[in-house]
């Protein structure tokens, strides 16, 4: 994974919440017109935890839907290795049998994390509808697997797969986004692969399941 080391202190600029609520804003039509022209009815909205959480809720609320039901997966650094772990998964008794979801997702880079999701709800529910929706994307990873559509944002240059020059050309900011809720000492240290204290870490990978593991 030598693109880690692409990444500075420098590069990362923070979002006003004006400048996230009006991306935010965008997606949110992009799903509702989707929904309305498609006559669909959502069951529920699955926020993928903890960056998908407040467009989940906006997107619940914009659609109507009641329902949230999150699902968390979260990448740990050890040894060498990245490893994408499970915290929480949905919780299947509440939902029919073949359910429209709509999955939503933070900040899709590479989108392992939302596509891990995607499918192991397809494994809980084999014959669910999924629509896939995050605020912001890398333009060079869009594709996803086993949904029926999706919506973003805004897009994003955060995997460096683009040039400055091609940044320019399709309008994309060419480094990375800070959040208005995220610190820089979190985020930096992750593009760097190294392993950031949070307070319940420990117990956190304790009770999760291990998705995938990868070299750094």
């Amino acid at each position: 994974m030598g693109y880690l080391s692409n990444y500075k202190k420098e590069d990362f600029r923070q979002l006003s919440w004006q400048e996230y609520g009006k991306t935010l804003e965008i997606l949110a039509d992009k799903v509702s017109d989707y929904v309305l022209r498609s006559n669909l009815k959502v069951d529920a909205v699955v926020p993928i935890l903890r960056a998908g959480a407040i467009p989940g809720t906006t997107l619940a609320y914009k659609l109507k839907v009641l329902r949230i039901l999150p699902v968390q997966y979260k990448y740990f650094f050890s040894e060498g290795n990245m490893e994408l772990r499970a915290i929480l998964r949905l919780q299947t008794s509440e939902l029919p049998e073949k359910p429209t979801l709509l999955v939503v997702e933070g900040n899709h880079c590479f989108g392992l994390t939302a596509q891990t999701a995607i499918n192991d709800l397809k494994e809980s529910f084999p014959g669910c509808r999924i629509l896939y929706a995050a605020d912001h994307a890398d333009h060079s990873y869009q594709k996803m697997s086993g949904v029926e559509e999706c919506f973003y944002g805004n897009l994003t240059n955060e995997t460096r797969a683009l040039s400055e020059e091609e940044c320019k050309e399709k309008g994309i900011f060419p480094l990375s986004f800070l959040f208005p809720w995220e610190n820089i000492e979190e985020e930096f240290e992750t593009v760097q692969g190294k392993q950031y204290e949070y307070a319940d870490k420990d117990s956190a990978i304790k009770g999760s399941e291990l998705k995938k593991t990868l070299k750094l």
